[in-house]
């Protein structure tokens, strides 16, 4: 079998990454993105043909045959290909595999990034080696990661487990990730093995019949289903995106300031209650109890069904005093998280802005 993901028209930044079921995290400097999407075409325009040189490759997995409880899926964005497994149970896993070429990043960054979505430490540079396993991956040698999440509290166990293959090859990364219910992962992992030793996977260019159309509109945004482009007020300054982001503004100097991040995740991009906990962390809050979960995550049906907003008060590690909006806009395969996090007042009177450009991002 032979898969594509679609093109994009622009070389996705390093912070692009692990595209495809979260493959990393939201956080408050370091934010992930699991789908990078190819740009809308305008209104009766058609890529002409002197562009077809132009357009840029594409990732091309193929294989032979799946291991038995496989489900081939439909793929999209930069995802070449996306099985789901179903375990005995009813519990559920899922393979998606994704190739960036130039993409920079280390494997500590992208390990820490891994390790935050599943609500563990980060580690250090002389920790890492301890984690990192050999592979075969497409007859080479490649990298295997296997990070289980931390105990939930009460000692109730992780609801996921992540195997993340890297292999890189002729300037593009590959990204091939097992992600689900632990004891599934766990029985799923041998296959998954010997899975990557039959890959075949290669960047190949395309023809103008397949390419998106050149557009002059303003660059868009990493997304999930549609690349939005982000209709910011001119008073945010955009910035260069983090690791992860898609996009990041700030508003306003010094200790009257304020930033904005967008990133987009496949899922939820973790447990509603990790994530709501993990940014009250930044705000030197304590975890939230389960019960205040849907209280302190009220759904906004401004911005459509399933959207959610959060809003917390708290301070930084240096103790001034600082607000955080979040706001969860589901999409597609996954969500969209769009942060909001500084000085009370500004938060405060950013807030309208927030939604108006998550609005403008929907359109």
């Amino acid at each position: 079998m032979t898969r594509y993901a679609l093109p994009s028209l622009k070389r996705p930044p390093t912070c692009v990454l692990l595209a495809s079921l979260g493959w990393l995290l939201v956080g408050c400097q370091k934010e992930e993105i699991t789908v990078y999407r190819v740009p809308k075409e305008m209104p009766g325009q058609a890529a002409a043909p002197r562009d077809a040189a132009r357009a840029p490759a594409r990732p091309h997995v193929h294989w032979d045959k799946l291991p038995p409880g496989w489900r081939e899926e439909p793929s999209s964005g930069t995802r070449a290909a996306t099985f789901s497994i179903t375990g005995a149970d009813g519990k559920r896993a899922e393979v998606a595999a994704i190739g960036f070429p130039g993409m920079g990043g280390s494997d500590l960054q992208f390990v820490n990034l891994w390790r935050e979505q599943l609500g563990l430490a980060p580690l250090t540079e002389d920790q890492l080696p301890k984690l990192v396993q050999p592979a075969v991956i497409a007859g080479a040698d490649g990298k295997l990661f296997d990070i289980t999440g931390a105990t939930k509290a009460g000692g109730a166990p992780t609801s996921e487990r992540i195997i993340v293959a890297l292999h890189k090859r002729e300037g593009t990364s590959w990204f091939i990730k097992l992600t689900g219910d632990p004891a599934l992962v766990e029985q799923q992992k041998a296959p998954f093995l010997e899975f990557l030793k039959g890959l075949g996977l290669h960047m190949e260019a395309h023809g103008a019949a397949d390419a998106p159309a050149p557009t002059a509109a303003a660059a868009p945004a990493a997304g999930g289903s549609g690349a939005p482009t982000l209709k910011a007020p001119a008073h945010w300054k955009a910035q260069a995106p983090g690791a992860m982001q898609a996009a990041k503004y700030r508003i306003g100097e010094g200790k009257a300031s304020a930033e904005m991040t967008a990133v987009f995740l496949g899922g939820m991009g973790g447990d509603l209650k990790a994530n709501l906990d993990r940014w009250r962390s930044q705000l030197t809050l304590p975890p939230s109890a389960a019960a205040d979960v849907e209280k302190q995550a009220p759904l906004f049906p401004a911005l459509g069904a399933g959207a959610r907003i959060v809003e917390l008060s708290g301070s930084t590690g240096e103790g001034d005093a600082a607000d955080m909006i979040v706001l969860l806009v589901p999409e597609g395969r996954g969500t969209w998280f769009y942060k909001l996090m500084g000085d009370k007042a500004v938060v405060a009177k950013e807030k309208d802005a927030l939604v108006a450009l998550v609005q403008s991002a929907k359109q």
